[in-house]
């Protein structure tokens, strides 16, 4: 079979989002497609699809994030939303729509990339495509449910819950008022800039990111804010999920300056409260630093036997990537599937 190389446009949406439905491993309907990839504040995505007599059989995508990389702003675009139709594959689709896409994103100024792939795309990326390993990311839990261990380590799927009813009443959590947030406002930036400080390098946290990425999202988020005296001290983002059998709530973002312990923990009761009842643990990836650490240990959260891969590519001549991983902070509000 034969197929050519196209930019996508929108005429292509509705066979792209089919296309994605029946083999992707992260499906987004029409209205998902359109917030993510035309809607989202870094600029619109670079979409590279596979045609074969009209018809779309394979799609590589990028979405572009404001990175904060060794201490400045940048544009990454990181590799999202790939799948090829079954009659297509070994015929090295995904690879070649990859390459083109990351020639495209150089061209836009981007120094490197970097991306979570699956056990699928992982060996394309690193054998074909000249990506690099780095230091996976390990998950930490604080399970919900008594038997929910033992039955995810027999393979046995739990029921599929999902979060409580919403609470819109503030709760006051040690010596804070811990509130939903409806739209965020500058005071974020002020908070995002504090926190950087122990992060490295990391998706830029501000009030146009959080409000496109949750607050604007198809997908049903609930965000908190932590206020200590009426200032924004530190926020919250909470989802839930259904994978491999397990109903998980997930904390997608988290953020607060080093040491605020108490901002934490307040922060982890009150996601508690969100998915208690309804999933079987809560689930991240910690904010860096051991006093955040310390303050997940004290929440009943533990580091799980679950790592992330995560991978990295140079784009330029004059970019380099940590082989050993550097500083990098992510959470998984930053993976386009969740």
């Amino acid at each position: 079979m034969s197929y050519e190389t196209v930019r996508y446009a929108r005429e292509h949406r509705s066979a792209l989002v089919a296309l994605l439905a029946r083999v992707g491993t992260t499906q987004l309907s029409d209205e998902e497609f359109a917030w993510w990839f035309e809607r989202n504040p870094a600029g619109e995505g670079i979409v590279s699809l596979a045609v074969d007599d009209g018809e779309v059989v394979g799609v590589a995508a990028m979405s572009f994030f404001r990175t904060a990389l060794d201490g400045e702003v940048t544009r990454l675009a990181i590799p999202v939303n790939v799948a090829t139709d079954p009659r297509y594959r070994g015929q090295g689709v995904f690879s070649t729509l990859e390459r083109e896409n990351e020639v495209a994103a150089a061209a836009t100024g981007a120094p490197l990339t970097v991306t979570f792939p699956n056990a699928a795309s992982h060996p394309i990326f690193v054998n074909r495509l000249g990506w690099v390993d780095l230091p996976r990311l390990r998950l930490w839990a604080r399970p919900l449910r008594a038997g929910a261990v033992v039955r995810y380590a027999l393979g046995r799927a739990g029921r599929r819950g999902g979060l409580r009813a919403a609470d819109p009443t503030p709760h006051a959590l040690r010596g804070l008022d811990v509130r939903p947030v409806e739209r965020f406002e500058t005071d974020l930036d002020e908070l995002g800039r504090r926190a950087a400080r122990g992060y490295g390098s990391h998706f830029v946290r501000d009030a146009e990111y959080f409000n496109w990425r949750y607050l604007d999202s198809p997908r049903d988020y609930r965000c908190f804010g932590a206020y200590r005296d009426g200032r924004l001290s530190g926020v919250a983002v909470v989802g839930h999920t259904f994978k491999h059998g397990v109903s998980a709530g997930f904390l997608a973002d988290l953020v607060a300056e080093p040491e605020a312990t108490g901002e934490l923990r307040a922060l982890l009761a009150r996601a508690v409260a969100e998915v208690k009842g309804g999933a079987d643990g809560l689930v991240l990836l910690p904010p860096p630093g051991r006093a955040a650490r310390r303050a997940l240990l004290r929440s009943g959260f533990a580091p799980t036997n679950k790592q992330l891969r995560f991978i990295g590519k140079p784009l330029r001549e004059d970019a380099s990537l940590d082989r050993s991983g550097g500083p990098w902070h992510f959470t998984l509000g930053d993976f386009d599937f969740f």
